[in-house]
């Protein structure tokens, strides 16, 4: 049923890689709580559509004179959403999927062992651990989340990880206060915001600071 409605909504997602996205994350999901357990198939429906307009949003809102995306972490990725799922929108996409809890790692890499996805990794780690390795200074285009935590909170490690004019883009509920202008270290500016049906989208660029 969740495969019939996600595939009929969005068929620009594979339909092999979905099938398998699903299947495992329906058997995951009883002992790792990887999506709500009530209701989880209407859950697991408003995840994808949440993830694919996200995306879309991104797209539709940057610069002419960007290049394409090519390096994105998902924060807290969990289930997998959005990384998977923009994986599945953007082949060209290298997608880190990062998430501090290794039994959600080994969800993770089961999906990518078994739909055979090349350039999507999970990795294990905080961010704010990840932000400070040299190797990942300026290393990313683009950093994104869905409800892991307010986006002050991790606006200083993303900024560290981004590429000059790269992005930082999340979803806020609507009775949850809109975050400021600038964010972190005010290098990361708003550059547009957008009403969704589950909530706020929000898309902050790395700019000079004043």
């Amino acid at each position: 049923m969740v495969l019939a409605s996600v595939g009929g909504a969005f068929p620009r997602l594979d339909r092999r890689v979905l099938e398998v996205f699903l299947e495992e994350l329906f058997r995951w999901n009883p002992q790792l709580g990887l999506v709500s357990k009530r209701e989880t198939p209407a859950v697991v429906g408003r995840l994808f559509e949440q993830s694919v307009h996200l995306w879309d949003f991104v797209v539709e809102s940057l610069p002419a004179e960007t290049a394409p995306l090519r390096d994105v972490v998902d924060i807290g990725s969990g289930a997998g959403f959005p990384g998977l799922v923009w994986k599945m929108l953007d082949p060209a996409l290298q997608v880190e999927l990062v998430e501090r809890k290794q039994r959600k790692i080994a969800f993770l890499e089961r999906v990518i062992a078994r739909t055979a996805l090349s350039g999507v990794t999970a990795t294990a780690v905080d961010l704010r651990d990840l932000a400070r390795r040299e190797d990942r200074k300026g290393s990313l285009d683009l950093a994104v989340m869905i409800a892991v935590t307010a986006p002050e909170d991790l606006a200083v490690s993303v900024e560290r990880l981004l590429r000059p004019h790269g992005f930082f883009c999340f979803v806020r509920g609507r009775e949850q206060t809109a975050p400021g202008v600038r964010l972190g270290g005010t290098a990361l500016r708003r550059r547009t915001e957008r009403e969704a049906t589950h909530g706020r989208l929000f898309l902050y660029e790395m700019t000079p600071t004043p």
